[in-house]
């Protein structure tokens, strides 16, 4: 190539060159869920009371209602606190999480998505119950996230969460939980009452 050609094609190499580098980075799991729950950057912990109603379908229906407590404590832990539940079931419920405890819970990527929706899908940090998660998150917070959670002995339990605004953040007013065991169809719905936030919770709560 000639002095005078590579000099003609030195600038526009150079200027996509630049482009190219300054282009933006496609967001990870992690910056998903963090712009999710942005507003609730400052919360380390919060205790909320909580409603829950199941209905149990086999041969015949059965429903009943439970009242207890739900907390959360940084770094990622959860707690649910109603003693008529198995607490195999509870130390599920803490498995699965919220928003607030998904990235430091699981190992996340981004798989997808649709507009204003990105699919995550995930695997535990740890040995659990669980086996793997996917996720459709709303770039909305105020729009329902919906996932849904495999357990290790095939069990697949689906939840929709719709958040509310409590002051300054937003958290969880309704989670909707399907799934199916034993020749049982379970559908539990969890209402939420009046968050208590940045208040002292023990680590007794979340067992070890």
């Amino acid at each position: 190539m000639s002095s005078a050609l590579a000099r003609r094609w030195a600038v526009p190499a150079l200027l996509l060159a630049a482009a190219s580098g300054a282009a933006a980075e496609p967001p990870s799991a992690r910056d998903v869920l963090s712009r999710y729950v942005a507003c609730d950057a400052p919360i380390a912990s919060y205790a909320v009371p909580v409603h829950l109603d199941v209905r149990l379908r086999k041969l015949i229906g059965l429903r009943f209602g439970l009242n207890g407590m739900q907390y959360f404590k940084r770094p990622g832990r959860l707690a649910l606190e109603i003693r008529s539940v198995p607490e195999q079931y509870r130390r599920l419920f803490g498995e699965i999480g919220t928003p607030l405890t998904w990235t430091e819970r699981y190992n996340l990527r981004v798989a997808g998505g649709g507009p204003g929706t990105t699919h995550i899908e995930g695997t535990p940090k740890h040995a659990g119950d669980i086996a793997r998660l996917a996720l459709d998150v709303p770039a909305d917070p105020r729009a329902p996230l919906q996932g849904t959670w495999y357990t290790r002995d095939g069990v697949a339990i689906a939840m929709t969460i719709d958040e509310q605004t409590v002051g300054a953040y937003e958290l969880p007013k309704r989670t909707q939980v399907d799934l199916a065991t034993s020749g049982y169809h379970v559908h539990a719905v969890f209402n939420y009452g009046d968050y208590t936030v940045n208040t002292a919770v023990a680590d007794s709560l979340f067992g070890t």
